[in-house]
């Protein structure tokens, strides 16, 4: 049995008080997003709670030491949740208040909940605020603090039907991006020729906002982004990887992003994830020297304009964003699809960036949770929007399927199977001379199409025995969610054709495939092989 941490020999005794805690009780922060300095838990001595000030402030401290929570976070602990629950007990709402956090009761926390939903009866404001006490009681114990079990202590969904009384904002529809993105490209267009009429805040938003919509990463490791986020793409030379930092859940998280070649006229200049953080990066590299140590590993990063202060060099922060954001969409004249002023934020972006992820992926919601960094839970409750634009467009897997042959369209031989359009498609550079070479990524285009004949099957069973190939060769634990995504891709492809096509026409191209790939697909095998002997 796995050893577990005695937090009580370091901490004594819980139901002393706080004789244990000798630290003082006012934390400085780092910079963070919510733009608070310090926490001060002696605003709450005197009131007849002391020990909840004190030991409080040791945890979040301890928490916010040890690195992996947000500084948001633990800020939402103390003004959102502490200060909430201390403001409860010292009402009279209840006759004798648990005087420490060890003489908590379940009992205790209804009432608390009750009060909230008095006090704050429409929206999402009472469950708020309830879930950052929560969390704080759970590192409460966690620490020691409280002996109770807390599966004992806190009520089992306290609030049923929050989200019915909540307004979640929508994703943009197809227009209103639309709309957006080419107001942001004529800003972008702008930067480049040094023509750009708005402020440094808002060309940092310009290229942020862009960056947001083509990677789909949450707003505060969006806007905590460092300068050496930009890593190569393991596999596809025109993709590169953002690395930022998610500390709620998964830590660390890695978005695909395209990367195009730049093209020096600038009318041409295309919206591209790589090119438009590296025009960040080339714009805030002046900049870096002159910033504190404290933020100059920081992306986004521009002059203040603040009078008096015109030459401080400060960092993208929500607020400075909202404004920015704003801004833009008035300049623009932006409107939404019923004629009004068009309201953006990231958290939106993020939303229509994962309608089109359920689109391309024909609704599979585990792959969309993959990509998006959650998990399915997560995205189907408060991300994804089965709008009717998505119903009506909504591609199923691999594309546009044809079971017996197309008649009037063209489909170009691919090394999966075939593209309705090479030139033009979903994911080629259209440029009228390059064809798409995007292979690996061909089971989530719309433009992907299949033909009922033994040689596009033939193709599509290649692509499948490269699959078993990879998750061969890339066998360490680092892997084991991909493999569990390429699995996941054979078995879906076998699940289609077998949904689709005649058996025996199945059973022949998979044969074929077994024992002699598409040339294509076994070049790539072969060499797969060699590197994993030591031949190579």
């Amino acid at each position: 049995m796995a050893r577990q941490k005695n937090y009580k020999a370091s901490l004594q005794t819980v139901t002393k008080g706080f004789e244990a805690v000798e630290d003082s009780i006012k934390i400085d922060l780092p910079r963070n997003p919510r733009n608070h300095r310090q926490l001060d838990h002696t605003q709450y001595l005197g009131l007849g709670f002391d020990a909840w000030a004190i030991q409080s402030i040791h945890v979040i401290r301890t928490l916010l030491q040890g690195g992996n929570f947000s500084v948001a976070t633990l800020i939402g602990y103390s003004v959102n949740g502490l200060r909430f629950f201390l403001g409860f007990l010292g009402g009279g709402a209840i006759k004798s208040p648990p005087a420490t956090p060890n003489s908590l009761t379940k009992r205790h926390m209804e009432r608390f909940i009750s009060w909230l939903k008095l006090k704050y009866p429409n929206g999402s404001t009472a469950k708020n605020y309830y879930t950052s006490f929560k969390s704080l009681v759970i590192v409460l114990a966690d620490y020691g603090f409280i002996e109770t079990n807390t599966d004992d202590l806190l009520p089992p969904n306290p609030f049923p039907n929050n989200a019915q009384s909540t307004k979640d904002a929508d994703p943009l529809s197809m227009g209103e991006m639309q709309r957006l993105l080419g107001a942001l490209k004529s800003d972008l267009i702008a930067i480049h020729k040094g023509t750009f009429i708005g402020n440094g805040a808002e060309a940092m938003s310009v290229m942020l906002l862009i960056t947001a919509a083509r990677s789909g990463i949450n707003t505060t490791p969006l806007l905590e982004m460092t300068r050496d986020a930009l890593k190569p793409h393991p596999f596809v030379p025109n993709l590169r990887l953002i690395n930022t930092i998610k500390r709620r859940g998964k830590g660390a998280q890695s978005k695909t992003i395209r990367q195009t070649n730049l093209i020096d006229e600038f009318s041409t200049i295309p919206l591209d994830g790589v090119a438009v953080l590296n025009k960040a990066l080339e714009i805030s590299k002046p900049l870096v020297a002159l910033a504190s140590e404290e933020i100059r590993s920081h992306v986004w990063l521009y002059r203040s304009g603040q009078r008096g202060g015109e030459n401080k060099i400060v960092y993208l922060k929500s607020g400075a964003l909202y404004i920015s954001t704003k801004s833009i969409c008035e300049r623009h004249a932006l409107q939404d699809d019923q004629g009004d002023r068009l309201h953006v934020t990231l958290s939106r972006l993020r939303k229509t960036m994962e309608s089109r992820l359920w689109k391309l992926s024909g609704g599979d919601i585990l792959e969309v949770s993959s990509v998006m960094g959650h998990s399915p839970g997560v995205a189907d409750n408060h991300y994804l929007k089965i709008n009717d634009e998505i119903k009506v467009e909504g591609a199923t897997f691999v594309g546009e399927a044809f079971p017996d042959k197309l008649r009037g369209i063209n489909v170009t031989p691919t090394p999966p199977g075939g593209c309705k359009d090479s030139l033009y498609g979903s994911r080629a550079p259209k440029d009228g001379v390059n064809h798409c070479s995007e292979f690996i990524h061909c089971l989530g285009c719309p433009s992907y199409a299949i033909v009922g004949t033994v040689e596009d099957l033939y193709r599509l069973f290649s692509y499948q025995q490269f699959l078993y190939a990879e998750i061969e060769y890339f066998l360490t634990d680092e892997w084991d969610e991909w493999r569990k995504r390429q699995l996941d891709y054979i078995r879906l492809i076998n699940e289609f054709t077998s949904r689709k096509f005649d058996v025996a026409l199945v059973n022949e191209a998979k044969a074929k495939a077994e024992s002699a790939p598409h040339l294509f697909w076994a070049k790539k095998i072969e060499f797969m092989k060699k590197k994993r002997s030591g031949s190579i």
